[in-house]
């Protein structure tokens, strides 16, 4: 049994990019390749020539298809990469139309990032890989079912367990040189359907996400969720606000959706319209539906309406009284940006976030309480009401995820935390080493590679660059200067003369003056 090299490309110290190179018996697997999502230093990682050479890897693992997981795939065969990969039948009915809307974004953003005045005399934004290298990726997708060995030569192989985190979703068990590996992907809550006639436990190494390392969180029955949407629907349109769900198109949306149809069935609430302002997300509902069975059919609701061009999506703005679900999840980009801009400074309004927020992210930024935010180069006041229903989430808590690993032990070499912030990793970790699960509980951080080895503790061969450290802070330069440039003006406005104004903006450029007199001296 030789030792074996684990790679933490992404997600480490973060909760996204998502990405383990695992190199052993002469082979190098990827497990997933996702994209990073928060602080604009860190969303700069995805354009990054990828740190290992894609004409190397002999295959690639997809635990499901949030792009977190999946985003940089079509970038990873742009560059070279022509190794099969591997999905579940529900993932890869999903991520076609997904990587494909992803590519749609990028360009659209970068036209409206390139084309805004603050952005004149820099270098131009380009998007990481377009429709052309969706088509090229998509052809070298392989699905595999739950539990089935997959041969990767030289006694080396893979099968997947259910994760019940979304749609398609899986845990990937590697065997490679002798050693039983185990990516937890994405876990959800409630019983997974456990491979027959195999062995559970006795891995040698976990690499299991923390995303919600540092909270249990209630049962909420799915009554008391819809109770409560139910309340914050009623409220809003009541005093004739919108209400804004920024939701993922894969899973969240749907299981909005379906609560809302139950509510309008069972007359709690009476029928309003919903604009689901998302091509993407009536493409995912068709693939979705054909896995899972809800009960309804959200395609044919009559108040449900899936938009289908700019055009309709800018007469949404027009309207009160409604309900708007659209991506992305985290307000970072797609069509709900759009919506924000709008109805932000509307105090009848209300957002209601639905699912995780990264750090940096603008959906953070609302729910932590900020009065004004930046949209697309536009200061924008936030006098809308800013609600969080964090029962939709589907990851699992703190109890669970330590359920999860001690089930899968006894482990023989050691526990890697990772797809979560600090005190969440932290706090998952002190848990796992109090459990005496595993004899080495270790926080990767971004590009370090560690050494294992059955029944011996891990060695850290390299170290994460110090970059990378800074780019996975929750707050970067950018945001800081976000916050400050969001209010500044009102914060001007607020002195009590245009003598103060002025000494306020001398203040500043004495400030810049003196910080570019130390850089020209060191």
């Amino acid at each position: 049994m030789e030792p074996v090299e684990i790679i933490f490309h992404g997600a480490a110290g973060t909760v996204t990019g998502s990405c383990f190179e695992v190199r052993g018996n002469g082979k190098s697997i990827l497990v997933d390749c996702g994209m990073f999502q928060g602080t604009r230093s860190l969303e700069a990682l995805n354009h990054q020539k990828l740190p290992f050479d894609p004409r190397s890897i002999d295959a690639v693992i997809l635990t499901h298809a949030h792009l977190d997981h999946s985003g940089r795939l079509p970038y990873l065969a742009a560059s070279g990469c022509r190794a099969t990969i591997w999905m579940t039948a529900p993932t890869a009915d999903i991520i076609e139309p997904l990587l494909l809307d992803s590519a749609k974004l990028q360009t659209a953003d970068a036209v409206r990032r390139n084309q805004r005045p603050d952005r004149m005399g820099l270098p131009p934004f380009v998007p990481l890989y377009t429709g052309d290298d969706v088509t090229s990726c998509i052809g070298q997708i392989r699905e595999t079912a739950y539990c089935t060995w997959n041969d990767l030569g030289g006694g080396d192989g893979f099968r997947l367990w259910d994760a019940r985190h979304i749609v398609g979703s899986a845990s990937v068990e590697l065997r490679l040189a002798g050693q039983r590996l185990l990516f937890s992907g994405d876990v959800g809550g409630g019983s997974a359907i456990h491979c027959s006639a195999a062995e559970l436990g006795g891995y040698d190494q976990i690499i299991c996400e923390a995303t919600y390392g540092d909270r249990a969180r209630e049962p909420v029955l799915i009554a008391d969720r819809r109770e409560q949407l139910a309340t914050y629907v009623e409220e809003t349109l009541n005093r004739n606000g919108n209400l804004l769900v920024p939701a993922f198109a894969v899973e969240r949306t749907q299981v909005v959706l379906e609560d809302l149809v139950a509510l309008f069935e069972s007359k709690r609430l009476k029928p309003v319209n919903i604009f689901v302002d998302s091509p993407l997300a009536e493409r995912v509902t068709r693939a979705t539906q054909r896995h899972r069975h809800a009960g309804y059919d959200l395609l044919s609701i009559p108040n449900i309406r899936f938009t289908h061009d700019v055009e309709e999506s800018k007469r949404i703005n027009s309207m009160t009284g409604v309900i708007i679900v659209a991506g992305s999840g985290m307000c970072q980009g797609g069509r709900i940006r759009h919506h924000l801009l709008h109805n932000l400074p509307h105090p009848r309004a209300r957002v209601l976030l639905v699912g995780y927020q990264v750090a940096g992210t603008l959906g953070a930024v609302l729910r932590d309480g900020a009065n004004h935010v930046r949209i697309s180069g536009h200061d924008v006041p936030v006098r809308a009401d800013i609600k969080v229903l964090d029962s939709y989430s589907t990851h699992a808590d703190r109890p669970a995820l330590l359920d999860w690993i001690k089930t899968r032990g006894p482990i023989s070499g050691s526990v890697f935390l990772v797809h979560g912030e600090e005190r969440s990793l932290s706090a998952l970790a002190e848990d796992v080493r109090k459990a005496g699960v595993a004899k080495d509980v270790h926080i990767p951080m971004l590009g370090e590679s560690w050494v294992v080895s059955a029944r011996h503790a891990a060695t850290r061969m390299g170290e994460s660059p110090g970059d990378l450290r800074s780019r996975v802070a929750p707050r970067d330069w950018t945001a800081s200067l976000a916050a400050l440039e969001s209010g500044l003006a009102d914060r001007l406005r607020a002195l009590p003369s245009d003598a103060a104004r002025e000494r306020v903006l001398a203040s500043l450029s004495r400030t810049l003056e003196r910080a570019e007199g130390i850089r020209e001296t060191t």
